[in-house]
């Protein structure tokens, strides 16, 4: 892509306008936040005002701190009425994927994203979608670098963060577009804000929370499945199912839980032949949306809707889950029930010699 690709296809369409709205998809994660703040810094230096709106909720300690030390704007999306825009851009998702608010008939006028290509994005008017990259951030990066545009260090600790987020370091399905994105924003970026973000002071129900889906979890061979009991974000389901795919001798991994009316879930597996994200979407095929990367995915369940075809729309997902992944006839184990018990702490007045 040339500086003339971006200025005649996709700056064009904003060029004079004074209605510019920037949506993410649902409960945004890092790499959504960064590149929607990014494509709103590339309108900036044009003159062009954008607002960036979200539905769900910002609820991971490390997306708050984001969003506040980088001073990210971001309106809740039932504050915004979309029709009212005369250009929508829609960054890190895509039309009729069940995560994305958009009104029932309205288009998108860009898409950027970087999941496998949807049909509903081929009608927006500027359409960049690369499954072949890592984040969507990097895109935006490339934009900012082709541009030849100043680099503000806000965005470029937000950007720097979204690719490192939605990459695991840039070990999960990166790309060398993803890694001269990283070394190009790497001089510019905010290291002590940075390290805030990355390493944030956690609730104690943060704590309570991954007692209870360790506690929960079961592990079906090399498969691991757990149900989270008390979901206070979407994106706990995620995080959590990033924790427990690193278990050794695992491949597979779904977290899942109800959130209002909703039952959500998140899949990963450390084989990156294997699709997650056509996973994901199997088996949630006819009762709710699914979809993602080669190695993790994710998707829901519209509970009211599912209950009407199901009796146990959990009993129903977890057996497609455990069919597609090859389980067969595996008797659960609990995961805390196979870890031998350390010995007990001795009790002060235990301790030799008084101390």
């Amino acid at each position: 892509m040339t500086k003339q690709d971006l200025e005649e296809k996709l700056l064009s369409i904003v060029r004079g306008k004074r209605k510019v709205l920037i949506l993410t998809h649902e409960n945004p994660d890092p790499d959504g936040i960064a590149a929607a703040f990014g494509l709103k810094y590339i309108f900036k230096t044009m003159g062009v005002p954008a607002i960036i709106a979200y539905s769900g909720i910002i609820g991971r300690a490390e997306n708050q701190h984001m969003v506040q030390l980088l001073g990210i704007d971001m309106v809740p999306y039932l504050k915004v009425t979309p029709r009212n825009f005369s250009v929508v851009a829609l960054v890190d998702g895509q039309p009729h994927t069940g995560n994305v608010p958009l009104p029932k008939g309205l288009k998108p006028t860009i898409v950027i994203d970087h999941h496998p290509l949807r049909k509903s994005a081929l009608d927006a008017e500027y359409v960049d979608v690369r499954r072949d990259i890592g984040s969507t951030s990097s895109i935006i990066t490339q934009y900012i670098r082709i541009l030849n545009l100043p680099v503000d260090r806000k965005v470029a600790t937000a950007l720097y963060y979204g690719i490192k987020s939605d990459t695991r370091d840039l070990g999960r399905q990166s790309t060398e577009q993803d890694i001269r994105a990283s070394v190009y924003l790497y001089p510019y970026i905010m290291p002590k804000q940075l390290s805030r973000i990355e390493h944030p002071r956690l609730p104690r129900e943060y704590f309570a929370e991954l007692y209870g889906i360790l506690k929960n979890a079961r592990i079906y061979g090399d498969a691991v499945v757990a149900r989270v009991d008390r979901i206070s974000w979407p994106e706990m389901i995620g995080e959590f199912a990033d924790e427990l795919i690193k278990i050794e001798g695992i491949h597979w991994c779904m977290c899942y839980g109800r959130h209002n009316g909703h039952l959500l879930f998140s899949i990963r597996t450390t084989r990156s032949t294997h699709m997650a994200g056509v996973l994901a979407h199997k088996i949630s095929h006819g009762i709710g949306s699914g979809g993602g990367h080669e190695t993790y995915a994710a998707g829901k369940v519209e509970l009211a809707q599912a209950i009407k075809k199901l009796k146990d729309p959990e009993d129903t997902l977890l057996r497609r889950f455990l069919r597609e992944v090859n389980i067969k006839d595996a008797e659960p184990k609990g995961l805390i029930e196979t870890v031998e018990q350390p010995p007990a702490l001795p009790q002060p007045n235990q301790c030799k010699n008084g101390h």
